[in-house]
């Protein structure tokens, strides 16, 4: 089975339930508050492990109380650490409304930073597919993501920029782009970025930029891929959002891994949107083993 390098943090997701978002000098009372593991190569890591597809997590653990947090459920997960750091960790408030959006206020340890010499001891041929998001590019470390990607030979690189697409130096997207990486963006995304609201030929234009199929979720209405001349599409399963963190990383870390065990491009499309329908059902951004082996015996 092919194995995947996920880039990217492992951050302390502090999630605040919240009826609306506070205006300047406003006071508003939240729900109660809920600490978990998050990160957008975090979640995407988590749909590895629980599918039982082997990757490897390449981030740092830092110091201090959200350091400690981490290190804490991962040893009960039973997931190693990779590496560690006495810099100190981060952590992200995530707001959420009753709508089940979410706003974010970052605070970015050393979690999100790289060095591209860590990988040094490490055999990367035996990795087909590296995965990386937009957020740690825009770190003063970027360009040490950027060199890796270009001085290994990966067969697939996934690539989830977000938002941050329109914000991330351009140079740093042009070399990314060069290596015919696969995009992974939501709609509202996809049109920001190509200026084009007609979503299959926004697809195209991204898709000419890189030479390489561009995955483009859309909440309740599915979710589609420009492959070759074809697109391909998926309905998605009718769900109750409560909490949309981690859709997004849910759906591509669940492509990913049945990509590579071997599966089609529309099965892994159509198994991405019914983990990323569940995982909008209740609060934090992953699954738990029991809700994967729920999905899988009954779809």
């Amino acid at each position: 089975m092919e194995k995947t390098l996920v880039i990217g943090s492992c951050t302390v997701d502090i999630v605040i339930p919240t009826p609306r978002l506070p205006s300047t000098t406003d006071s508003i009372n939240s729900g109660v508050h809920h600490y978990a593991l998050g990160g957008c190569a975090y979640n995407v890591s988590q749909m590895q492990r629980l599918l039982s597809v082997p990757y490897l997590h390449g981030v740092t653990i830092g110091s201090g109380i959200y350091g400690d947090f981490v290190k804490k459920e991962l040893k009960e997960k039973g997931i190693p650490v990779f590496r560690t750091s006495k810099e100190p960790h981060g952590a992200c408030i995530c707001l959420v409304e009753e709508s089940g959006e979410r706003s974010f206020i970052a605070y970015h340890g050393i979690e999100y930073k790289f060095d591209r010499a860590w990988f040094k001891t490490i055999d990367l041929k035996q990795f087909s597919s590296v995965y990386l998001c937009g957020l740690e590019l825009e770190e003063d470390t970027g360009e040490e993501i950027v060199l890796f990607l270009e001085e290994n030979n990966f067969k697939n690189i996934y690539f989830a920029p977000g938002p941050r697409l329109l914000t991330i130096k351009k140079s740093f997207v042009d070399r990314i782009f060069a290596l015919k990486p696969i995009i992974h963006l939501n709609d509202q995304e996809l049109v920001s970025y190509t200026k084009d609201s007609d979503l299959k030929r926004a697809m195209r234009t991204l898709q000419a930029m890189t030479g390489n199929d561009v995955i483009v979720t859309m909440g309740k209405d599915g979710a589609m891929i420009a492959h070759g001349d074809e697109t391909i599409y998926e309905e998605s399963r009718e769900s109750e959002v409560v909490d949309s963190i981690g859709a997004g990383d849910c759906h591509l870390g669940t492509y990913i891994a049945f990509r590579n065990m071997g599966k089609e491009r529309r099965e892994a499309l159509k198994k991405a949107n019914l983990f990323a329908s569940e995982v909008v059902r209740h609060e934090g951004p992953t699954l738990t083993r029991d809700d994967v082996e729920r999905l899988l015996l009954s779809d």
